[in-house]
Parts: structure tokens; C-alpha cells; sequence
């Protein structure tokens, strides 16, 4: 493939990271595709209310809608498959290969995001959009003020939630499956301080219902009701790709990267929540319009 040919920066993830680099990108007249493998956490929120300019709140569904149209409304097109390997190009950039295609790019924006670890709840998917299980606090703990909430996580990632919950005047109960055994003295004071609740056992079962709301049935046969439940198990960020090259990453899977979002391979930048930082609509925005800059001052 001649230089000519090759892209100036392929886009490799379709979310609120992935779609605002592309707005960036095609309006500064730069050639720039977006492929995507449909797996945005923004498809998933019921209703956000912490959108700037949404005060009514936006479904995350809509929002990617918007910001699909958006991209493409500047000519960007997007590309349904999953980048299965990415490697360096001779002479500069990279190559992507997706099921028997690939593309070839001067520079890469990673915007792949992050997966949260599901609890086994019968009907999950259903208890999302009613909002009887959230995932983020961050983004809508003030839509719980004054509920029975339960956090369901181990040792001192559930504590944190359960702290950071309870600062919304809610009646909170820490499922800890039996993890506060890990947790220091000090730490368990800070919780009782915050008249955080401690369940007496393990959780055997977790079920949903229109009716009933959250019911948690215990080992010692207690079940316990909640209007909402936190599930705190942590995420699972898609780093691969990346650190297949040598980026460096945390322990939880998140990219190092500089102040202009690129990480420690050279054109390679990270953008939204497979980056390090807070994992929100809002950051991964300004994660997308800081390495887009950054590329197109380069080209």
C-alpha cells in the first residue's frame, strides 16, 4: 500500500470516546475511519442525567445514536467487525485486521472501553433498564437519595462503594461475601461512622422483580430487600490490543498514555475508559478531543 493510501488515523472503538475522536478528526478534513464491534457500555444506561446539556437526562442508546449520526455527518465511516490483532507497519503505522479485513493507518486512537463484571442475577439485562441495578455511582447516585441500596463487592472495592453510596442518604448494606475480614479496623469504623450496614452472611442468591424490587437471600436464610442494588466486582478494560505492542497498562487494565493521551508506543494513543482516569461520558469526550488534536498537529 502506497502512503497515499493510508488512513491518517483509524478509530478502534464505536463509543462516546470513539465517535467524539471521529467528529474531531473529520472535521479537521483528516481521513479517518471508525471501526466498531458494537460493544459500547453506552447502549446500556437507561437514562443518564449527567450529560452536559441534558438536565432531563438522555437514554444511552440515544446518545449513541446522536453521536453516530454526528461522526458521520462529517463523511466518517464506521465499520462493524472487532479489530482482532493490531501490529506495527514497516516504515510507520499500523495495520488492523478484523475477520479477513484490515486497514492501514498513520496513527491509532484505542477507544475499546471497558466491560463491568456481571453478577449472576436471574434477568439482569431487564433490572438494568428498570434501575434496579446500577453499575456507576459517579453517574446517577443521586437518583438513589433515600433508598435501601445494596453494594454487592469484596474487600476494599466494595467498601469504597458502599462509602461513596451512603453520601447520598441512603440506607446502604455492604454485601461483602464474607471479605470485611480483609478490611482494616480503622476502615470498618469509617463505615459504621457513615451507618453503613454489614450483611451477617454471604449472599446465595440475588433475584429482581417489578413487584418485590431487589431480594438478597443469605446463607444464615435471611433475605434482605432493597430498591437498588451496586454491584462492585470491578471492570474488565480492553487493553489487549494495545499492550500486544508493549504498552504499559495497571493492574486493573487501564493505559498509561501522556498528557496528549498517546501511550508508550510511538502513534498509538487511548482514549475513554481503557485509558487511565475516571470512567465517564464526560472524560472520555475530553480524552477523544485531546488525542485527535494531538494527531492532526502531527500529520
Amino acid at each position: 500500500m502506497q502512503d497515499a493510501d493510508l488512513l491518517d488515523c483509524l478509530v478502534i472503538g464505536g463509543g462516546a470516546a470513539g465517535l467524539t475522536a471521529a467528529v474531531y478528526l473529520g472535521r479537521y478534513k483528516r481521513r479517518v475511519q471508525v471501526v466498531d464491534a458494537g460493544a459500547s457500555r453506552l447502549r446500556l444506561i437507561p437514562l443518564s442525567r449527567n450529560v452536559p446539556g441534558f438536565p432531563e437526562g438522555i437514554a444511552g442508546p440515544d446518545l449513541w445514536r446522536r453521536m453516530r449520526e454526528h461522526a458521520v455527518a462529517y463523511g466518517v465511516p464506521i465499520a462493524e467487525a472487532c479489530i482482532e490483532r493490531l501490529e506495527q507497519r514497516a516504515g510507520g503505522g499500523f495495520i488492523a485486521h478484523a475477520a479477513g479485513r484490515e486497514w492501514h493507518a498513520r496513527y491509532v486512537i484505542l477507544a475499546t472501553g471497558a466491560c463491568d463484571v456481571a453478577p449472576e442475577i436471574p434477568g439482569l439485562d431487564h433490572a438494568l433498564q428498570a434501575g434496579q441495578v446500577r453499575y456507576c455511582p459517579v453517574c446517577d447516585g443521586f437518583e438513589t437519595q433515600g433508598q435501601r441500596v445494596a453494594v454487592l463487592g469484596r474487600a476494599g472495592h466494595g467498601l469504597r462503594e458502599s462509602l461513596f453510596v451512603a453520601g447520598f442518604g441512603n440506607e446502604v448494606t455492604w454485601l461483602a461475601m464474607q471479605s470485611q475480614e480483609e478490611v482494616a479496623p480503622a476502615d470498618l469504623a469509617r463505615l459504621r461512622e457513615a451507618g453503613v450496614r454489614i450483611a451477617e452472611s454471604a449472599p446465595t442468591r440475588i433475584e429482581c422483580s417489578q413487584s418485590d424490587g431487589v431480594c438478597v437471600d443469605l446463607v444464615n436464610g435471611q433475605r434482605l430487600h432493597f430498591e437498588t442494588l451496586y454491584p462492585a466486582l470491578g471492570l474488565v478494560h480492553a487493553c489487549g490490543l494495545a499492550t500486544a505492542l508493549g504498552a504499559r497498562a495497571h493492574a486493573d487494565g487501564q493505559l498509561e498514555v501522556d498528557a496528549h493521551q498517546q501511550t508508550c508506543v510511538p502513534g498509538l494513543y487511548a482514549a475513554g475508559d481503557v485509558s487511565v482516569d475516571l470512567n465517564q461520558i464526560s472524560v472520555a469526550t475530553g480524552h477523544a478531543a485531546i488525542a485527535a488534536t494531538a494527531i492532526h498537529n502531527r500529520l
